[in-house]
């Protein structure tokens, strides 16, 4: 479970650190809060946000989340793939957060021909179907 700790303190850290005024007084200054996304290269930022967020049933169905992926599960590997529209997935080129929903699992991520794959256990180690929402940001 050390795992899971570090990751939701990560992902808080990373989407609910709020700022003092003296912090947003010098980004408002600079600027920075009323910059367009394309023009944050000049500050070292690529992209905003989430490329890709949503839940998936244990189907292999999409449920619900942002318009630009599908899913599907494969049953010869016992996982989920899913695709992401204008990317080339590759595992260690994205900061993805997978979270099992309603079931006791715990999942992972991996890729292969640009998709993101993933792939769920249960309390025993076993390869198991799951529901899971994701988030997935590219550094």
């Amino acid at each position: 479970m050390q795992y899971l700790k570090s990751s939701c303190l990560l992902l808080s850290l990373l989407l609910c650190s709020p700022l003092n005024a003296d912090e947003l007084e010098a980004m408002a200054d600079s600027q920075q809060l009323t910059k367009p996304a394309q023009d944050h290269e000049q500050y070292g930022i690529t992209s905003v946000g989430p490329v890709a967020y949503g839940t998936v049933l244990s189907t292999g169905a999409k449920y619900a989340g942002s318009d630009n992926w599908s899913s599907t599960y494969n049953a010869t590997y016992t996982r989920y793939e899913i695709s992401i529209t204008g990317e080339s997935y590759y595992y260690l080129s994205y900061a993805t957060v997978i979270t099992p929903a309603g079931d006791q699992r715990y999942c992972k991520s991996n890729s292969v021909s640009g998709k993101l794959l993933v792939e769920c256990y249960d309390s025993n180690g076993n390869k198991a179907t799951s529901r899971f929402g994701f988030v997935s940001f590219k550094p």
